[in-house]
């Protein structure tokens, strides 16, 4: 990251954390959602961002977000397969999640018991699943989108 975006990530990671020290404040927060926009936001850092990551600190419950980059290199949570994965599902809910999706979904409490879980990491790699098999995943999936996926500008005023 460049030095300049950096620092405009810091001057707005740091007011919200408890420590006042950037190297210990970004072990404060944590993912807690992520959204895939329309329209180009900015990052606090100052880079246009459609994928955002929203993030909680454990200590004070401030939130914010940051992009998927940031989020890489400032908490060290890759999220590039998560958006991957939504992406997958967004453009055909029939569509397989991969991993990093499953296990966000299954953490955040979208998959409704262990056995939605089972289910799809089962199916993950099928081609073909009987049509009640189908019909379980495109609801599964449409569920995901539904909690994951705010699509309207606004919705992650908080910071």
């Amino acid at each position: 990251m460049e030095s300049h975006n950096f620092e405009r990530l810091k001057a707005h990671i740091l007011p919200l954390s408890v420590s006042k020290v950037f190297e210990t404040a970004r072990l404060e927060w944590q993912l807690v959602g992520v959204e895939i926009s329309e329209e180009f936001d900015q990052c606090p850092c100052g880079q246009d961002i459609l994928d955002h990551c929203y993030i909680r600190n454990r200590l004070n419950r401030a939130t914010t977000y940051v992009g998927n980059v940031c989020i890489n290199r400032f908490v060290g949570i890759d999220t590039g397969n998560l958006f991957e994965g939504l992406k997958r599902i967004q453009a055909d809910p029939s569509a397989n999640a991969n991993d990093d999706l499953i296990e966000h979904a299954y953490r955040m409490g979208y998959l409704y018991d262990e056995k939605e879980y089972r289910f799809l990491k089962q199916t993950k790699l099928k081609r073909k699943l009987s049509p009640a098999q189908l019909n379980w995943k495109q609801k599964i999936n449409r569920r995901i989108l539904n909690q994951t996926i705010v699509q309207r500008r606004g919705a992650h005023q908080s910071r």
